[in-house]
């Protein structure tokens, strides 16, 4: 578990000083004499006069304070010492209650801390359903009880890791992005402007349809799709390409053609249907945008490791570049 803050740690020492000094005063000063009188203990023995000494200083200051304030006779009869005692075992059990209560927030804390570390290791998706179900149940075992059961907590775990290794699939991601986006709504009707970029994205839906896209996730002007294989994922991204020559012939309003740049990358990641895909936070996918930023427009820029498996590596080839590490390869329409 992590560390207490000093500040908790000072108050914690403390409410345990308070408590063992309430228990000191009941023992010694209200318990002690009475049974040092039984058994006939004389004065001059330094424990024995300290017991004493420190009955005489409740019944000449404390006493006298204490019958100031709230009145202290019942029955006819003085029952200061009972409302002494009373007070210090109440004070006894609040600091008491205040010390659990101060132990059982650490804990829960230190449970969540644990948690979201043990989350940050495995990768769990931040707004999937395993992160949810995780987090109920770890505030299920937070309020079941005071004290946490630690071997719970890892059957917990345990039973989340088996989860996650059942969403991990191998999946390929197409990033998409029109080139100069900004300079082409310049100095343009803002109707032509609409209708050309509506168009184009329904072009952009169509060609994710027919390659039976998973997910996609669309910024103003680029995309972000998750197919469940990597030729599905080339393959749109060519019918992105080939089908703008038509679209900028016979679609579009404004003057300048519509060109894009396509990133694709592939490899093993938790996917969890209920998550959108911008919640997905992937190494394999940001590889997928990084690529898309480093190619020419109107081509595919993938790493060479991935072109080689591919059922059609027709049209690839080597560049000069390196993304991320990888060796990229580029396609292009032939002309």
């Amino acid at each position: 578990m992590p560390k207490r803050s000093r500040t908790t740690a000072i108050l914690q020492f403390v409410i345990r000083a308070l408590r063992w000094a309430i228990a000191l005063v009941l023992l010694l000063f209200f318990l002690g004499p009475p049974v040092l009188n039984y058994f006939g203990a004389k004065r001059g023995n330094e424990a024995t006069d300290l017991v004493y000494a420190g009955r005489a200083y409740i019944d000449t200051v404390v006493a006298p304070a204490v019958r100031r304030h709230i009145p202290t006779k019942f029955a006819g009869k003085d029952r200061i010492d009972w409302i002494l005692i009373a007070g210090l075992l109440a004070l006894f059990a609040l600091l008491g209650a205040v010390q659990l209560r101060i132990k059982t927030s650490l804990s829960r804390r230190d449970v969540s801390r644990v948690a979201d570390q043990w989350k940050n290791k495995m990768q769990v998706p931040a707004q999937s359903r395993i992160a949810a179900d995780l987090d109920a149940k770890v505030k299920k075992l937070q309020l079941a009880s005071k004290n946490i059961d630690q071997q719970e907590l890892l059957k917990i775990f345990a039973e989340t890791k088996r989860k996650l290794d059942g969403l991990a699939r191998d999946l390929a991601f197409l990033s998409v992005d029109v080139v100069g986006s900004t300079q082409m709504k310049e100095s343009e009707e803002p109707a032509a402007v609409q209708h050309d970029f509506f168009a184009y994205r329904k072009l952009v839906e169509s060609v994710f349809k027919e390659q039976n896209v998973m997910k996609a996730a669309w910024t103003p002007d680029g995309v972000m799709a998750c197919f469940a294989n990597i030729d599905d994922a080339v393959q749109a991204g060519k019918d992105v390409i080939s089908r703008l020559a038509d679209f900028n012939r016979s679609v579009k309003l404004i003057r300048t053609n519509f060109a894009v740049r396509c990133g694709v990358n592939s490899g093993r990641v938790f996917f969890d249907d209920s998550m959108p895909l911008e919640a997905m936070s992937e190494r394999v996918i940001d590889i997928a945008g990084h690529m898309q930023k480093y190619a020419a427009p109107n081509t595919i820029a993938i790493s060479r490791t991935i072109v080689e498996p591919l059922m059609d590596v027709a049209g690839f080839s080597p560049t000069e570049t390196v993304v991320d590490g990888y060796e990229v390869y580029a396609w292009s329409v032939k002309t």
